[in-house]
């Protein structure tokens, strides 16, 4: 099970639940991905499902919900639902349906979680300009808390990475995987150490991803099942 916390219109999460199609994901289809993309604009999830029906995705592939990233991640500890009252608005009434995908608020989040995946807004077009992105504050978000239209929560980057881990790494049970898509001048000693200060322990996957030969975007890799794919633990 993946959240997706900011899906917009649903190019990552439909990629994760087209790994379902895929032969080596699936296997005999006993273990299926399922995307769980958030997105605090309903236009864009409304977006997402039609791309999701272009594409043909099972409608028991993707869960659409419409509420706040940051709400969505602080509901969860060691991959588990916390059983508290989120400030997250719910839509009222039975969930809406856009192009056959069913869109609702966070009655419709699972009670697990396995992986969370970060492509927070890098702070608009001028992120390109510097020698190096800072991964604390090159991200801010803001949530507006429910019922407290002036009152509006600043979330950073650093901050935004240490309530992930909390979400869904669990060191003693050697789970959870937290995965975080970054601009391509990431100063990546900068986010190893944000990593180290959010109380994340084992190996820290970086990964370029190249286009026609030059460097697009970075994907971070953080978490216990990392340490499994670099030592080659768990491998048969």
């Amino acid at each position: 099970v993946i959240i997706d916390a900011f899906c917009g219109c649903g190019g990552n999460s439909i990629a994760f639940a087209r790994l379902n199609k895929n032969k080596d994901v699936a296997g005999s289809n006993t273990t299926r991905v399922k995307v769980i993309a958030v997105d605090n604009n309903l236009s864009r999830l409304k977006m997402a499902a039609n791309n999701a029906s272009i594409y043909g995705i099972s409608k028991e592939d993707i869960v659409l919900v419409h509420a706040d990233a940051v709400e969505v991640v602080n509901a969860y500890k060691g991959g588990s639902r916390k059983n508290v009252q989120s400030e997250v608005p719910t839509n009222a009434g039975c969930c809406e349906t856009y192009f056959g995908f069913a869109v609702g608020g966070v009655e419709l989040l699972p009670d697990h979680v396995d992986a969370l995946f970060l492509s927070p807004p890098w702070g608009g077009m001028d992120y390109d300009n510097n020698k190096s992105f800072d991964p604390v504050n090159g991200i801010t978000l803001e949530s507006k808390m429910q019922n407290k239209e002036d009152d509006v929560m600043k979330t950073n980057g650093g901050e935004l990475l240490a309530m992930a881990a909390k979400a869904v790494l669990s060191e003693s049970k050697q789970e959870g995987l937290v995965v975080a898509f970054l601009p391509r001048n990431i100063d990546g000693i900068s986010f190893t150490r944000v990593a180290v200060t959010s109380d994340i322990k084992g190996s820290i996957e970086l990964e370029q991803n190249v286009v026609n030969g030059k460097v697009k975007t970075v994907t971070a890799y953080l978490g216990p099942c990392v340490n499994q794919s670099l030592t080659g633990e768990g491998k048969k």
